[in-house]
């Protein structure tokens, strides 16, 4: 792993979502420890879809049995991501729009199917439904993209001209 770390150091670009080694498409956080920290499992994969199995960790709730909407919102991200990160490995999300139509239960099994609309050129639309027992909790559509070279190495370039100076905050943009 350190080799890695090495390598993504010299070229943060080299970054793409491969599977680890017990074959989970997990992010960058996760994917050291070969779990996803929000508890998002591949339940089934189809041609045009991936179903998950989720439960919501008891340190996520926002309210008594009640999922945060923050982590409802980091789970669609995920799964959004997961089901055209099968085709392409290297994406970001563009935009990112969430429906809560019913509140999410912390520490029940919910599923969460997503979908691939619409691919064309670097754009991806993508669709999810999180649902507990055939009922619609959630919904959620994104626009994904196919990351351009040097994407996460003119990110590092911008953040560096904003780091503190010895005569205050920069303000360039």
């Amino acid at each position: 792993m350190a080799e890695d770390s090495d390598a993504l150091a010299e070229d943060p670009d080299a970054f793409a979502i491969e599977p680890s080694p017990s074959g989970r498409l997990l992010c960058g956080g996760c994917a050291p420890h070969d779990a996803c920290r929000l508890g998002v499992e591949i339940a089934e994969v189809r041609d045009d879809a991936v179903r998950f199995e989720v439960v919501c960790p008891p340190f996520w709730h926002g309210g008594p049995g009640v999922a945060h909407g923050g982590w409802t919102a980091a789970v669609f991200d995920d799964a959004l991501n997961v089901v055209a990160l099968r085709i392409e490995p290297r994406l970001v999300t563009k935009s990112l729009t969430i429906r809560y139509l019913r509140p999410v239960p912390v520490g029940r099994p919910v599923a969460v199917l997503a979908r691939i609309e619409r691919h064309t050129g670097r754009q991806w639309d993508v669709s999810a439904e999180m649902t507990l027992s055939g009922t619609a909790l959630a919904t959620a559509r994104a626009e994904l993209r196919t990351r351009r070279p040097h994407h996460f190495a003119r990110h590092e370039a911008w953040l560096a001209r904003r780091s503190p100076s010895p005569n205050g905050p920069r303000t360039e943009s």
